[in-house]
């Protein structure tokens, strides 16, 4: 009887085997025939060459798995079945590469073989991620329509449609979209685009007429469910084209009609936009499908407006402003606001800029010639906010006065409700664009323990101030607003600055470092890098919306906002979430302790906020 032999020689004999057996092929011959893998060969005179072969292979073999999912939708739009999975797969693209594993067969000179491939299981993940992103988009629009943000409702479910459209699983999708009943996505999804655009309404408010040019201005407001639309996109037919892109705001738009538009239109032409072809970017996988797949139209987009029965009425440079006086005070102080901000409109309306500098100070006037003068700004009819005039501490604001921003290199137009603030002297020394309506009310309906009045103002008045800054281009007045230990937070990296001073110390304590990653960036680096980007950008614009605003427990004037930032300039644009944790103790020269952007929220659907935060 033979002996056995020890496990150590039992076990080297199995390493040796299988060090001997060819096991290579026969797993990729088993990947290739199990049908658990999605897998691709490529064969290329180089590796870049065999690569890119294999995940086209690899594309291929996807499409096949796939492609009975979408004949429904592809009956709609009469597309080539092939070429709309090819084009859907490659939307996948950004999240298969993160799963696909590779081997190279064979690296001889001018011959290499690679094979790729990842399981049906990590593929199915990858549609799941995507079902989870159109969760995401119902959420946000669902939301936004409930704020009567309609640009951004109209947005979210138009793009969750379009990725609707590219799940292998469309028909089946399903989704709670409010009322408690489990809706398909797809017939959901469009049944809510077209409500909005049920709802919606614009009507004419006031027509101005010009001479010499011959214009005609066209004031509009916006409603849906009868409340005023925070914001809403559309362009309008001018006669020989569209024009570009106007973003209205707090209920009020505008279109201008030129030569013989102006005189022969009775009913004017417009289109809601709902695409947002300009910002997919934001979103790869949308851009995708936007640029490769055709998408369905919603004809219910376009708007007649009749325009005849509205009787024209001459421009008037010397109409006085009225409406102001909310706040209760001595007529003659009245007046004086009315009289300088009717005469700054005069100046904006006939381009005699100069004329008015009397009115500010050197550093308020320095502010309008860069925000107003630099550019073409058409002044609407003043439909003033709840404000009017405020008196915050030694200063007086005068809100809100409409106006239609435009820049040379850019043919979007938006509206901002400009803010003109006073000294002590009656000079206007600085201009700011609103917070909206929202926005401010959110600030304004916190308890008393929040601040008293003058403090939500304060507040108030720094997010604008904080806004316009990069309008501005004021790099020095953010450089002064930062503490020079400010926590600095830019995507998801965060840096912690050594020895903070007193006043704030312990209070990054609680960031851990699963949380964060740390990188070297100093607040003369961040500012170094606004600079740059300042100088790039005829234009920037940053739209502030959704805040959620808390104090400290403590009895300082702490407050940490959180907010959806939308950032827009000339040669770029992001979304993101801002977080900007704020001392107001001294509101004269407030300070921001930590700014924090991360691009998308975290996995929890939260973002950096106060908790993060030991005080």
């Amino acid at each position: 009887m033979k002996r056995p032999l020890p496990f150590l020689h039992v076990a080297l004999i199995i390493i040796m085997f299988l060090f001997n057996t060819p096991s290579h092929s026969q797993t990729i011959d088993y990947i290739r025939n199990s049908g658990l893998y999605h897998w691709g060969m490529g064969i290329g005179a180089n590796y870049s060459s065999a690569k890119r072969n294999a995940l086209e292979n690899l594309s291929e073999s996807i499409s096949v798995h796939i492609k009975s999912e979408f004949e429904q939708v592809v009956e709609e739009t009469s597309d080539d079945l092939d070429v709309y999975v090819r084009s859907v797969v490659t939307t996948y693209s950004s999240a298969v590469v993160n799963r696909y594993e590779e081997r190279v067969l064979k690296d001889d000179p001018g011959s290499v073989e690679v094979f790729v491939y990842l399981t049906r299981e990590q593929m199915a993940e990858v549609f799941i991620q995507r079902e989870q992103m159109i969760g995401d988009f119902i959420l946000m629009a669902g939301r936004a329509k409930q704020e009567f943000r309609i640009s951004d409702a109209l947005r979210y479910y138009y793009w969750a449609l379009v990725l609707a459209r590219s799940h292998p699983d469309n028909t089946r999708l399903r989704h709670d979209f409010g009322g408690n009943i489990s809706e398909p996505v797809m017939l959901g999804l469009s049944d809510r685009i077209n409500r909005i655009f049920s709802f919606l309404n614009f009507e004419l408010t006031t027509a101005i007429e010009s001479e010499n040019p011959l214009k005609k201005q066209l004031h509009l407001s916006i409603t849906f469910r009868n409340n005023l639309v925070q914001d809403v996109d559309y362009n309008y037919w001018v006669g020989d084209g569209y024009s570009g892109l106007v973003s209205a705001r707090n209920g009020m738009g505008v279109a201008i009609l030129d030569g013989e538009a102006a005189r022969e239109f009775s009913s004017l032409r417009l289109r809601v936009e709902y695409q947002y072809n300009n910002k997919a970017h934001l979103e790869p996988e949308v851009q995708t499908m936007l640029e490769r797949v055709e998408i369905p139209y919603f004809s219910r987009a376009e708007y007649r407006i009749d325009i005849s029965g509205k009787q024209a009425k001459p421009v008037s440079h010397a109409a006085p402003i009225t409406g102001f006086g909310l706040v209760e005070r001595e007529m003659t102080e009245h007046e004086i606001y009315s009289e300088a901000v009717s005469q700054v409109i005069r100046a904006i309306r006939n381009g005699n800029h100069d004329d008015i500098s009397s009115r500010f100070t050197g550093e308020g006037f320095d502010m309008y010639r860069k925000l107003i003068a630099s550019g073409e700004v058409t002044v609407l009819e003043p439909q003033f906010d709840t404000f009017r005039i405020m008196r915050v501490g030694d200063e007086v604001m005068v809100r809100s006065i409409p106006m239609l921003f435009s820049y040379h290199n850019n043919r979007e137009k938006f509206i901002e409700n400009v803010v003109f603030t006073f000294d002590d002297k009656h000079k206007i020394s600085s201009l700011s664009f609103s917070l909206g309506d929202i926005a401010i009310n959110n600030i304004l309906s916190r308890p008393a323990g929040f601040g008293s009045e003058e403090d939500k103002f304060f507040l108030i008045r720094f997010m604008e101030n904080y806004k316009t800054a990069y309008s501005l281009k004021r790099l020095d007045y953010l450089e002064a607003i930062f503490d020079e230990n400010a926590l600095i937070i830019i995507g998801n990296v965060v840096r912690r600055v050594p020895e903070p001073i007193e006043r704030v110390r312990g209070m990054y304590a609680g960031l851990t470092d699963d949380q964060v990653q740390y990188i070297i960036l100093s607040k003369a680096e961040f500012i170094e890098r606004l600079g740059r980007v300042f100088a790039r950008n005829e234009f920037i614009n940053l739209r502030l919306e959704d805040n959620q605003v808390r104090k400290t427990e403590r009895n300082d004037k702490i407050y940490g906002i959180q907010i959806a930032q939308y950032y827009y300039s000339s040669t770029y644009a992001d979304k993101g979430y801002l977080f900007l944790m704020i001392d107001l103790n001294d509101t004269i020269k407030p300070k921001i302790y930590v700014r924090s952007w991360q691009p998308e929220k975290n996995p929890d659907g939260s973002i950096f906020g106060l908790e993060d935060f030991r005080f």
